[in-house]
């Protein structure tokens, strides 16, 4: 999903006079809403994800983001947003991010952004408990929200010298708080039950992403992309 608003850093890489002409891929884009908005800025930016289409994609590649179906070496941009946290649980040691850089042409960026799990509002900590309770449902594919300090916790030593900017900050993206209630609520979950109590929450208190994390990693100058 998208981010409002999005880092400086890359609010300024789409302000380029060149924006049109860089390479760039949206890796897991989903339902396409990120998509259209760096499409609307004037990035040509192709879609990647391994659901097809008939499931809701817009990816016009279909493709594993851990291994993506892309040349080496040919990328000025990759993104990824609310996919490191679906990756973890299989690649805890955050393997693919040496894949990615290894897409990029040298001085290419990677832009890494996901949901930051400490805000303290009820509808913030109701969006927190709702992933936590989808990656219950569906742990192959998703996983639950991680905070920008484990993340960085994680980085092997040799991409962590590739960060170039990292940050915290407000996310105002809306959620749609009703069809995540209706979404709940549909076969009549069990009263008393998980969905049911997190329905009724959502419905009282809203729902909201409240705050985002972004990672910047560089590939290098002079390696051909690689760490």
């Amino acid at each position: 999903m998208p981010f409002d608003p999005l880092p400086e850093s890359l609010t300024e890489l789409l302000g380029r006079p060149d924006t049109e002409r860089l390479r760039a891929v949206e890796l897991g884009c989903g339902d396409g809403r990120l998509l259209g908005l760096l499409r609307r800025s004037g990035l040509a930016c192709l879609g990647v994800d391994r659901m097809p289409r008939a499931a809701g994609s817009t990816a016009e590649v279909r493709g594993d983001a851990c291994q993506p179906p892309l040349r080496p070496g040919s990328l000025d941009l990759v993104l990824a947003a609310n996919l490191v946290r679906h990756l973890l649980p299989a690649q805890p040691t955050l393997g693919f991010l040496e894949t990615w850089l290894g897409l990029l042409k040298p001085g290419g960026s990677i832009f890494i952004l996901e949901d930051e799990p400490t805000g303290t509002t009820p509808a913030a900590a109701h969006y927190r408990d709702l992933q936590d309770f989808l990656a219950r449902l569906w742990p192959s594919a998703r996983g639950p929200l991680v905070t920008g300090s484990e993340f960085r916790r994680r980085l092997p030593p040799a991409v962590a010298t590739r960060v170039a900017d990292f940050g915290t900050g407000a996310n105002h993206w809306p959620q749609d708080a009703d069809a995540v209630v209706a979404m709940l609520r549909a076969g009549a979950p069990a009263a008393g039950g998980e969905a049911a109590r997190l329905a009724d929450a959502i419905a009282a208190d809203g729902l909201a992403c409240s705050r985002q994390w972004w990672c910047r990693l560089i590939a290098s100058q002079d390696l051909g992309g690689q760490t």
